[in-house]
């Protein structure tokens, strides 16, 4: 796939957590399933990981600390935009969770575009 199409799903998948985040909080079923919320923030952190390391040509390790920084704010922004919308919180919980996520995918997508090459 070309940089191209992964910059393009990096801006999707930006934009999808910014949508899901903006949802209120009564429109979620309560299903009694807490901790796992923490889980799907893992997974869609990580797949913005991958997205976010296969937006550049030649992928190193040099970019890591760059893309936890940009986890970081990102992660911090929807958090802070979560706390404006009826019915959900702003969570450190979720945020750690979200910069692990993103730590994981960013490394593990390095790491096997190091070992292809």
């Amino acid at each position: 796939m070309s940089i191209a199409n992964y910059r393009k799903l990096f801006g999707v998948c930006t934009v999808s957590i910014l949508a899901v985040s903006s949802i209120p909080g009564e429109s979620f079923p309560d299903i009694g399933l807490y901790p796992l919320d923490k889980v799907f923030h893992f997974i869609e952190y990580s797949i913005l990981g991958f997205f976010t390391v296969k937006c550049v040509r030649k992928p190193t390790w040099s970019l890591i600390p760059l893309i936890l920084i940009y986890g970081m704010l990102f992660a911090g922004l929807d958090e802070y935009l979560q706390s404006f919308i009826p019915g959900r919180l702003s969570s450190q919980f979720d945020m750690l969770a979200d910069i692990s996520g993103i730590i994981f995918g960013s490394i593990l997508t390095v790491w096997i575009s190091r070992e292809n090459d």
